[in-house]
């Protein structure tokens, strides 16, 4: 009877066991998927010894702030910042109530003034026939000769006026000069503004430029640079010819830098005004040194800085291609704002992994994804 109920016992078991073995060989080992990971080209510089990087922004050679020339109250504004204007476009109209009240002012002084010089011009005809025929001497005629002059210049004076008042009343139309765009708004209606107080700042069209901030010690560098391009954030990769066209020779006080305005030489539609850029300067350069995004740089166990390069080889078992990763020791020349100067053994034509190279080991296998890429953004 024992041995009956021991064998109940341990077929349970051994059932139970056959099952969990049964289990194990039916799952198939992890697969461990590609990792995506943003890949993009370095950019290439100059020699590593020459390479000077300045960031800054896109401005127009000429930005104007424009002003009412008289006094008052601001009725109208009819721009907004970003708007493009016109020459002869009205930006903002004051209040002409004023304006308008002195014109009116004007006109009958002007009234006033020749009706004065009509009766000393009478009063001077009539002396001078009275003193042909021996009725006054000649001091009444030369006093009603200088109350005519007087009475003259007056004129003169009201006409002076009168036109003063006709342009003050047309100082209340504040009007753009030349084409541009609206950068900045500084006053709203309601205001009241003194006269040369900025209402509008208006970029010009036509030229564009960088303004950079130069350390001292540095202004011989960029003056003397053999060449000089331009780098726009919203562009990587593409690079624009520049020149300087001035350096501020007196230092900031706070900051002791020096201001640089660097010329665009040839600016697309990429080049928008405000735009993040970045000033390179490089001799003839060997070609070994690249410009990169900081999120690209990692460090290997022992803390040299490396790169990850994305590599391809035959198409593996599932039919996807294989795609892993591998580093690529790299020299840290400068760091930038957001980006990174580095020379090594790259290539333009290189791919390189620009977002989370923290998480990558040797081999990986990897599913890139264009930076330019929808996806990637």
């Amino acid at each position: 009877m024992r041995n009956q109920l021991d064998s109940m016992r341990i077929v349970p078991v051994i059932g139970l066991a056959i099952g969990v073995l049964a289990g194990c060989a039916a799952k198939d080992p992890p697969v461990h998927a590609p990792r995506p990971v943003v890949v993009e080209t370095p950019q290439a510089l100059g020699a590593s010894g020459a390479v000077e990087a300045y960031p800054g922004s896109v401005h127009a050679r000429i930005e104007a702030d424009l002003s009412f020339r008289v006094p008052g109250k601001i009725s109208q504004r009819k721009v907004d910042m970003g708007q493009k204007v016109t020459p002869g476009m009205v930006l903002a109209v004051l209040d002409p109530q004023d304006a308008n009240l002195n014109l009116d002012a004007a006109s009958a002084a002007l009234k006033a003034a020749e009706a004065d010089a009509w009766l000393a011009a009478e009063e001077e005809r009539r002396y001078r026939d009275l003193k042909e025929r021996g009725h006054v001497g000649q001091s009444a005629v030369d006093q009603r000769i200088n109350t005519s002059k007087l009475a003259q210049a007056r004129l003169d004076q009201a006409r002076s006026q009168l036109n003063l008042a006709q342009n003050q009343s047309r100082y209340t139309r504040l009007t753009a000069d030349r084409a541009g765009v609206v950068t900045q708004v500084m006053a709203e209606p309601g205001n009241v503004v003194s006269a040369g107080q900025p209402v509008v700042r208006v970029a010009e069209d036509g030229e564009r430029e960088v303004w950079i901030d130069v350390p001292e010690g540095r202004l011989d560098g960029i003056a003397q640079a053999q060449k000089i391009a331009i780098e726009i954030y919203s562009r990587p990769g593409k690079r624009y010819g520049a020149r300087v066209r001035e350096i501020n020779p007196q230092a900031d006080t706070a900051t002791r830098t020096h201001q640089a305005r660097v010329t665009i030489l040839d600016p697309d539609s990429a080049v928008q005004l405000g735009v993040t850029a970045t000033v390179v300067t490089v001799d003839a350069g060997d070609g070994k040194t690249f410009r990169l995004p900081a999120t690209a740089l990692g460090a290997l166990p022992g803390g040299k800085p490396v790169v990850w390069t994305v590599t391809s080889a035959p198409a593996a078992e599932d039919g996807a291609p294989l795609e892993t990763v591998k580093p690529v020791p790299v020299q840290v020349v400068q760091y930038l704002d957001g980006a990174v100067v580095v020379a090594g053994a790259l290539t333009t034509q290189d791919r390189l992994v620009t977002a989370g190279v923290h998480r990558l080991v040797d081999g990986m296998r990897v599913r890139p994804i264009e930076r330019a890429a929808k996806a990637a953004l």
